[in-house]
């Protein structure tokens, strides 16, 4: 039987209803002039599909997924790097690969993507969240330090939209109390914490590279390790491709899933990864733009500032006084062809979470704040400063009504 819409609200509890978003605001003729994402396609990546077709390297087999996964290796100067078919096929492998099981607890921040919370459960562990620092957009190590349990075996940090979490903080934090550092660098690939990559701090590093990431290969994701452990590369291949092994071609050891690049994806975004710091300055500028043109705009709280590195980041976000505001803005911005999305709905007001707990609600009120007054605009490789100033007029104007 399918549950209505309707079904959900009203089994949810008051807090949670009163928190739910508007649906979605469309433009009068159905299509966005003004897209929040378009994908980076480097030069080359034309031609090295092409020729991948032409020599009959498309499976996950070939070389050419080797050759992407030693240029990652190069980018972050890491010993480890696998390629795999999505930022959650990249959690699930990391978390495995840390030998994280049921039962075991998994600190994570609760403004953030579904994906993390949909890969500890794959593995049988249970998250604990973890509320933003006041005026952040990432826990500090405080906050996680304070949702610690008897049972924490991992710390997965985000870098939401962007902006770094204490990486340095956090690394003293796990080293004290034992937990595998596992960093979602999703919507950080390129992003500087005090001068170094992050993605390089924790045990393992989990990226995605779909169409709205910074760099992309349509779908596909990859993780990274700092350990110099030589069977890393063996279990995470096992890992992606139904537990198979070198040895013992059809004999499986353990479950796991189909969690691989192709080779066509690989050769999309091998030339992606030499312009990685081509497209964050890129974000530089976009964010630069956006905040002198929002600067002293009442009633409109840009982002946070990176504070470790180059303000950057894969999204440009900004809060509202209100929800009823926000709503107000992105419809205003809909109809005129801009195309907006809200800030993470909290992963511990999700249903899918709500129902595990029987409806309890933690309180995270700045998560909570976050997740019901937040957008990001337009950001993307190419963006001009036309567009933004046209994105910022409409939004003063709105706020102005």
């Amino acid at each position: 039987m399918t549950t209505s819409t309707m079904d959900i609200d009203e089994d949810l509890p008051p807090k949670v209803r009163e928190m739910l978003p508007d649906p979605e605001p469309m433009p009068p003729n159905g299509k966005f002039l003004l897209q929040v994402s378009n994908p980076y396609i480097p030069q080359g990546a034309k031609e090295e599909v092409i020729k991948a077709i032409e020599e009959g390297t498309i499976s996950s087999a070939t070389k050419i997924v080797g050759e992407l996964e030693n240029e990652l290796c190069q980018y972050f100067n890491v010993p480890f790097a696998a390629a795999c078919s999505s930022g959650y096929s990249a959690l699930v492998m990391g978390l495995k690969l840390a030998s994280i099981q049921t039962g075991d607890d998994v600190l994570m921040p609760t403004f953030t993507m579904a994906a993390v919370v949909n890969a500890i459960l794959a593995v049988g562990a249970n998250p604990i969240f973890v509320d933003c620092a006041e005026g952040q957009l990432n826990p500090s190590p405080i906050d996680y330090k304070e949702k610690l349990t008897k049972k924490s075996r991992c710390l997965i940090a985000t870098h939401t939209y962007g902006v770094p979490a204490d990486c340095f903080g956090l690394q003293h934090l796990c080293r004290m109390h034992n937990l595998i550092f596992i960093e979602d660098i999703a919507e950080a690939i390129g992003t500087e914490y005090n001068a170094r990559l992050v993605g390089t701090f924790g045990d393992f590093a989990c990226a995605s590279l779909y169409a709205n990431k910074i760099i992309t290969s349509g779908d596909g994701g990859f993780i990274l390790s700092t350990r110099t452990d030589d069977n890393l590369k063996q279990r995470a291949k096992s890992y992606a491709n139904h537990g198979f092994s070198q040895n013992y071609h059809f004999v499986h050891f353990e479950p796991s899933g189909n969690y691989k690049m192709s080779g066509l994806q690989a050769a999309f975004v091998k030339p992606a990864v030499s312009k990685i710091r081509e497209v964050v300055m890129d974000r530089n500028r976009i964010a630069h733009m956006y905040r002198q043109q929002l600067e002293g705009c009442h009633g409109i709280t840009p982002m946070p500032i990176n504070p470790y590195g180059l303000d950057a980041p894969w999204m440009f976000g900004i809060t509202f006084v209100s929800k009823r505001t926000r709503e107000i803005v992105r419809s205003k911005l809909a109809e005129l062809c801009i195309e907006t999305r809200n800030y993470f709905f909290p992963l511990h007001l999700q249903p899918l979470v709500l129902r595990m707990k029987n409806n309890k609600v933690d309180n995270l009120p700045h998560s909570e704040q976050l997740g019901s007054r937040g957008i990001y605009l337009p950001t993307f490789y190419g963006l001009t400063n036309s567009d933004i100033c046209k994105v910022c007029k409409a939004l003063r104007d709105t706020i102005k009504v």
